[in-house]
């Protein structure tokens, strides 16, 4: 069951036997914010997916993630009109090297993508408005605390972990660093046990070999160089 922020609150003044002027909203809902933001920097899996669409504008190569949503990191472009073909991904440099820099030539679909700085990048440029895309990828964690009925933005299983956090700090606060330390400890040991078993699923992507992500058959000529390569 997700817990609620004001639940969490609960929990540390029943716990450590404290009340609102021992450990007022204010301080434990920094303590809270600590916890969130610091098991977000540790797992990096799609516990945030998401899926936007943008369409192409002719002479546009490059679009910001916010002009296609709310994105953190890209791991997919499909082509949605066209039987859901995946674009390949390659870096810039060899982009500019296959297609032409540093515009590239255009065409009205595109084969690849590259991504920097929040940026989407197609090759070759399209040549027409109206072609419409899907990216796939992770999004931005929602703000965390946004009020006491709110709810972290993560796995129900990481929200006890909270808990523990913002107990452990208050008993910091009160000089009791033994168990501030027994607490931190059930913290880093929750979010240490659900990164490593997220860390066994596969969510990645698969090698690129002779094109891995493009399920249509390469012609001839594309056949002999990607035997060559």
């Amino acid at each position: 069951m997700a817990l609620t922020l004001q639940q969490m609150r609960d929990f540390v003044r029943t716990h450590a036997d404290a009340d609102a002027t021992d450990a007022p909203d204010a301080t434990l809902d920094v303590y809270a914010r600590i916890a969130y933001n610091d098991i977000h920097t540790r797992t990096n899996f799609p516990l945030l997916q998401t899926s936007d669409t943008f369409t192409t504008v002719a002479g546009q190569s490059e679009y910001t993630f916010a002009s296609i949503g709310d994105l953190n990191k890209i791991t997919a472009v499909i082509d949605s009109q066209n039987l859901g073909r995946s674009l390949i991904y390659i870096s810039e440099s060899d982009g500019d090297l296959a297609f032409g820099a540093p515009v590239g030539m255009s065409s009205d679909v595109a084969t690849a993508y590259t991504v920097y700085n929040d940026v989407l990048k197609l090759y070759p440029k399209p040549s027409v408005s109206g072609k419409i895309y899907t990216v796939r990828g992770l999004r931005n964690p929602a703000s965390w605390p946004n009020g006491s009925g709110s709810s972290p933005d993560l796995p129900v299983a990481l929200h006890d972990a909270i808990s523990w956090y913002m107990l452990s700090s208050y008993y910091l606060s009160q000089e009791d660093v033994n168990l501030a330390g027994v607490y931190l400890r059930e913290y880093e040991q929750m979010v240490d046990k659900f990164v490593r078993n997220e860390s066994f699923k596969d969510f990645g992507a698969r090698n690129h070999v002779m094109g891995g992500q493009n399920y249509y058959a390469p012609n001839f000529t594309r056949w002999v160089r990607g035997m060559l390569e």
